[in-house]
């Protein structure tokens, strides 16, 4: 039952979100175009997709093993290596 849940409890329950390049940009949600090295993402409250609706734009280095996580929403991130 997700009532009983924190927010972080919620958002740990989301995957770290695998990113092509070394950098990525958040703005609060999980969908991101991968076409670019930089990735974007926008505001898990808009059903339009309105970036006002989300929080400043985090840019995140992901050049560590770990996922490196969004100081604002909490979405972790990790570089997709392919080998």
């Amino acid at each position: 039952d997700t009532s009983k849940k924190s927010p972080m409890e919620l958002i740990n329950e989301v995957p770290p979100i695998k990113v092509e390049g070394r950098i990525v940009a958040c703005e609060g949600d999980l969908k991101y175009s991968s076409a670019m090295s930089v990735c974007f993402t926008y505001s898990l409250l808009a059903a339009d997709n309105n970036p006002a609706l989300g929080h400043p734009i985090e840019f995140i280095c992901l050049d560590k093993e770990e996922p490196a996580v969004c100081k604002y929403c909490g979405l972790r991130f990790v570089q997709d290596h392919h080998h």
